[in-house]
């Protein structure tokens, strides 16, 4: 994924391979559980099960999309030639633009054959199959710039690559005889080759493995799910089949671990609904085939982890967008609720307080097993939303991210959020102290969130970028210098080390309150003190109010920022008034230490934030910079 991801060499004498006592347990549970090859959901030879599919509201909905998708002009379809173009040109926007489309078309048509299978989507099934095994490479050509993949000196595997197997998998599983003899040959053939042989190989040698074994973000997750539910599907020897459950097991860990104790995700909720829902997905596999003997998602901490999309909400619909989460979240609902509808006999009540859409959201309708389980583990005619009642805030101590909501009888739907932590977590954004305000369902002061990726994205001159770097945030400049770290040092791990620290939170129906020392998210050497004091008053129409407070051993210059995507005026008297439709904020910015400069700039990247900052004009010693935030009144 970025700078500083290389393939593992253990020492000779250690490996990855789970032991052969837990293999043998794995296999023991999967004969009471289910003795043979399985993949979620049932084939569609099982003509009951998918008639009562097909003739409700699910049924019907993956119909159409199934047919939209294989009728797009023109029809995206992946190429060696595509591929190609984007190593020539450092750039991944050609594989970006019919990857998605071909993967959802590869999705869905063998489910709406199953729903209705009368031939008319199978030569094109058939035609897409054949094509993705002739293809050189099946990971994305970000991850193959020296061509070592495609030309063959060895095989690489990443989200593409083992999602891809899946797709192939899983239109096995569910055509079955439907298929060409040479098809189904060909992609039992492949997929061994390219995805379970050279998995095995490299977590039983410790030699070569694959980086995203080990690490703590989505991509643990989404390439184990991938890999065993194909090995799942496929492999005849049972002892094989629960070799890959048991490696699961050990490896699964480490995406655990990229949640904190409190159950937040340091990469927000757009890759909390990729992750998480592949994990989801995985734990459903899992607890199937061992008859409920091995249930991930009993852990108290995964309990947590299910939470986190449904509290990160700020309100109406509206989510954050800290490091390189998108603006535009629509979150699943049956992720969003998977806890509360899950097919589970150990749950003593369940909550029926609001019937919910299950395919809300994306529902990552590019994974036929993402769907499947939906299938095979809710009753997709009831799933039922959980009741929130009137939550004031959420505050995650651990990692120091704060949720201001309005009373639930105010007029006007005032909220706001801050955060801090460090910059070295998994999609960082050099961010502490940064913070938002909302009116309604309008992000009138935001994070820019993420950028459209590029080959630069995740390299090592990652912060080079204005939306991923401090200066496109809402966050002091000292002394001339950013947050690290530095436009030039991107690596993993690296920013563990560039931290904020909480100094005291007041919270109450009135008014929620955090002072944070933000001296460790700067190095500079004559900084002696720096805190922002934030504070979200309920009371009146509500006001947000943030202090920056600096001192520095000789005089230094000192500048704070906001950051908009909404319009902007200033008044004679230089309060600002942002506006997004009807929804306004007026700003006011002073400082009784020195005066103040304002200037303002358009970020001219991937998005065009406004970036609006006040610096004091003179050097100082020490000084208080004090923002206001109200909603605006005409």
């Amino acid at each position: 994924m970025g700078q500083g991801d290389f393939n593992i060499n253990l020492p000779d004498d250690e490996n990855f391979a789970p032991s052969e006592d837990r293999v043998q347990a794995f296999a023991e549970m999967m004969v009471r559980g289910l003795s043979e090859n399985f993949h979620l959901g049932l084939p569609g030879s099982d003509r009951p099960a998918w008639d009562r599919l097909r003739d409700d509201e699910v049924g019907r909905r993956i119909l159409a999309d199934a047919y939209e998708a294989a009728h797009l002009d023109p029809l995206p379809v992946v190429t060696d030639e595509i591929y190609l173009e984007c190593l020539d040109h450092g750039s991944p926007a050609s594989m970006n633009a019919v990857a998605p489309g071909s993967r959802l078309r590869m999705a869905l048509l063998p489910i709406a054959e199953c729903l209705e299978p009368d031939d008319r989507f199978m030569e094109r099934i058939e035609q897409d199959i054949q094509h993705t095994l002739g293809l050189h490479s099946w990971i994305h050509p970000n991850n193959d710039s020296d061509r070592d993949t495609f030309e063959g000196r060895t095989i690489f595997n990443d989200l593409a690559s083992t999602h891809t197997a899946s797709l192939l998998v899983a239109a096995d599983y569910l055509l079955g005889d439907r298929l060409q003899p040479d098809t189904r040959e060909g992609i039992r053939r492949e997929v061994r080759r390219r995805t379970l042989d050279p998995f095995r190989q490299r977590i039983e040698s410790g030699k070569d493995v694959y980086w995203w074994v080990t690490v703590t973000h989505n991509w643990n997750s989404v390439c184990l799910l991938h890999t065993v539910a194909c090995a799942l599907a496929l492999l005849e020897d049972p002892l094989d089949r629960a070799w890959y459950v048991a490696t699961a097991e050990t490896l699964i860990r480490y995406s655990e671990d990229g949640f904190t104790e409190s159950g937040f995700y340091t990469e927000g909720v757009s890759y909390w609904a990729y992750g998480f829902g592949c994990y989801v997905t995985l734990a459903e596999i899992v607890r199937t085939v061992t008859a409920g003997e091995v249930d991930w998602l009993q852990q108290p901490l995964v309990e947590r982890m299910s939470h986190f999309g449904r509290h990160m909400e700020i309100q109406d619909g509206v989510f954050p967008s800290f490091a390189d989460c998108r603006r535009d979240v629509d979150l699943p609902a049956w992720l969003v609720h998977w806890s509360n509808n899950r097919q589970d006999g150990s749950k003593v009540e369940r909550s029926q307080h609001t019937p919910i859409d299950i395919l809300t959201g994306n529902p990552f309708r590019t994974s036929p097993t993402a769907l499947l389980v939906l299938f095979h583990q809710v009753d997709t005619c009831n799933a039922y939303a959980v009741p929130e009642g009137a939550r004031l805030r959420d505050w995650w101590a651990d990692e120091q991210f704060l949720i201001c909501r309005p009373a639930a009888d105010s007029p006007i739907r005032f909220a706001s959020t801050f955060k801090g932590g460090d910059n070295g977590v998994n999609h960082n954004h050099n961010d502490l102290g940064t913070f938002t305000v909302l009116i309604g369902d309008r992000e009138l002061l935001t994070d820019p969130g993420a950028e459209i990726y590029t080959e630069r994205t995740f390299s090592s001159t990652r912060y080079e970028g204005d939306l991923l770097n401090s200066f496109g945030h809402p966050v002091p400049v000292v002394a001339g210098q950013l947050q690290p770290p530095s436009k030039s040092e991107y690596t993993k791990g690296i920013g563990t080390d560039v931290v904020s620290r909480v100094l005291q939170t007041d919270f109450s129906d009135e008014e929620d309150h955090v002072l944070m020392d933000l001296s460790g998210a700067y190095r500079v050497p004559s900084l002696e003190s720096l805190t922002r004091n934030f504070t979200h008053c309920r009371t009146g129409d509500g006001v947000v109010t943030v202090i920056d407070a600096v001192r520095f051993s000789s005089p230094e210059r000192f500048e704070t920022a906001l950051i908009t995507y909404g319009e902007w005026s200033q008044r004679p008297d230089g309060v600002l008034r942002l506006h997004d439709g009807d929804s306004g904020i007026d700003v006011r910015v002073r400082c009784e230490e020195g005066s103040l400069e304002f200037d303002h700039l358009v970020i001219q990247e991937s998005s065009t934030p406004t970036r609006l900052s006040w610096r004091l004009v003179e050097t100082v010693t020490a000084a208080s910079i004090r923002i206001e935030v109200r909603p605006a009144h005409d």
